[in-house]
């Protein structure tokens, strides 16, 4: 067991992990993701969709409405993109 340090909980120091970037993100006509472009890293283009879904919550407040798109990028890299069905706004997370 580890002994209390005694030290109080500091919550200025707390911040939300992993939170949505804004992104754009190419769309061929049927909707699918094609490309990601405001990405930190190279190498934006989708080389795999891995699966989509859709969540619509909170319907008593305010509206969510999102499409999650789980993608492989084509440097192998692994990232989950939403749009926010009522603003048109991409975002990508890390998953």
């Amino acid at each position: 067991m580890v002994a209390h340090t005694r030290t109080p909980l500091r919550t200025d120091r707390l911040r939300a992990l992993n939170l949505p970037t804004p992104v754009t993100v190419h769309v061929d006509e049927t909707g699918v993701p094609t490309h990601i472009e405001g990405l930190s890293e190279q190498g934006g283009s989708i080389a795999e969709i891995v699966e989509t879904w859709r969540i619509d919550d909170e319907w008593w407040r305010e509206p969510i409405s999102r499409r999650y798109v789980d993608v492989v990028l084509d440097g192998g890299k692994h990232v989950v993109l939403f749009e926010d069905l009522h603003t048109g706004q991409w975002h990508v997370q890390m998953p």
